[in-house]
């Protein structure tokens, strides 16, 4: 007899999940406070690892229907200063994490779920160990209620007692849609990939993302108090105002760079970042599990949060099926390795989050993107020689 499971979160995390469990005789059911699919945006390009993210969506029978979304030719990236000097280039180069759209993600994965499994428009209230608590009524017997409810998880509670924290660190997002043709210069600035600039001394940094669709996904990320979005009088919904404002704190950077202002769409959205402590551990639950965000929260500069929450739902599904009628054993036997994963990944994001925004980020982020493409066997590091334009950058790179 099948385990009576309930997932709570319809992200990539939980989505996984459900489709692996389906894939393999079980049928769990997934409750999502979205009222449909499509109720809100996804967010931008996810780069899928291998033995991680692919590794989840092979265990789901996706690959094929990856690969027609897959970007391998927008895996080029670009470091630079605030005054649109390049530090490095990787140009050109499968490191094999190619790109895929959030929501493209999403689809493919809810694709692979029967109608009827999730639930829309469930707004979760409070859980016990064996009920969830939705606005009208009550759903009881549960074997095993899986946390896959991102950052502010409702199921956490019921696992440990402790709760995000504020990194310091909060970002204004903007999208350029038909970037080719209506931001010819930015999307020239962009290329196939990620442009990364990092302001140092000012605690700035822009992020210039491709996406699928000729769009641009564009981050204005700074160090700022948690309040101050608050305390600033910015109107979050007045999109003038936070122009004005995101000119103001970047009045010393490249106005090449700084186009994105006026030329981004009226969507801007603000986010503040938030982490759970690396290495947060707890005592393994008889019949609650958590994954993804809702475990191991973390800013996103290891790259690593999508790829963590689908190899936790590969683990996590891969223990039930084992061990379909001994879930508090299921649970204990998957929870070490997330949290393993988690802290190497969570140390990763907290460095970078700290290092990214400080004097000297150039430099360790050049070191950083070195390693990582060293021990991939795939280095392909450019060195800009213009040393008319990149003088302040070339002293700085004879330390390195």
């Amino acid at each position: 007899m099948s385990p009576k499971i309930a997932i709570i979160g319809a992200g990539p995390g939980g989505l996984t999940l459900a489709s692996i469990l389906i894939r393999n005789g079980i049928s769990p059911t997934v409750f999502e406070h979205d009222a449909f699919p499509e109720a809100r945006t996804q967010g931008g390009s996810l780069d899928l690892h291998p033995g991680t993210g692919q590794e989840a969506l092979a265990a789901c029978g996706l690959t094929p229907q990856f690969e027609k979304y897959a970007r391998y030719g927008d895996q080029d990236f670009t470091l630079g200063d605030k005054y649109g000097n390049r530090v490095m280039e990787i140009k050109d180069k499968d490191v094999g994490r190619p790109e895929i759209d959030r929501g493209q993600l999403r689809q493919i994965l809810l694709d692979s779920i029967p109608k009827g499994v999730i639930k829309w428009n469930h707004h979760l209230v409070a859980a016990t160990e064996d009920s969830l608590q939705f606005r009208d009524h009550i759903e009881v017997g549960w074997d095993l209620i899986v946390g896959a409810d991102g950052a502010w998880s409702k199921i956490r509670p019921l696992c440990c007692y402790v709760t995000p924290y504020y990194t310091g660190i909060s970002a204004f997002r903007m999208m350029l849609t038909q970037a080719s043709t209506k931001h010819a210069a930015l999307s020239e600035l962009v290329g196939k990939g990620t442009y990364y600039s990092l302001g140092e001394d000012d605690g700035l940094a822009l992020a210039y993302q491709r996406m699928d669709n000729d769009m641009i996904s564009v981050y204005a990320f700074g160090r700022r108090p948690e309040d101050w979005i608050q305390k600033s009088g910015i109107d979050v919904n007045d999109h003038n105002a936070i122009r004005a404002a995101l000119k103001k704190d970047y009045t010393h950077w490249d106005p090449k760079l700084c186009a994105v202002f006026d030329e981004c769409e009226d969507n801007i959205s603000f986010q503040s970042l938030y982490m759970l402590p690396v290495g947060l551990r707890w005592p393994a639950h008889k019949k609650m599990a958590l994954i993804g965000d809702a475990a191991h929260l973390m800013t996103p500069f290891a790259g690593e949060g999508v790829n963590l929450a689908m190899t936790d739902a590969l683990d996590l599904a891969n223990a039930i099926i084992s061990k379909p009628n001994d879930i508090a054993a299921a649970i204990a036997e998957f929870q070490p390795r997330m949290w393993e994963r988690a802290k190497i990944a969570g140390e990763v994001a907290w460095e970078n989050a700290m290092a990214r925004f400080e004097p000297g980020a150039l430099v360790r982020s050049k070191r950083r993107f070195q390693r990582r493409l060293e021990s991939q066997g795939n280095l392909q590091l450019l060195e800009l020689a213009d040393r008319k334009n990149n003088e302040h950058i070339s002293i700085l790179l004879e330390h390195v």
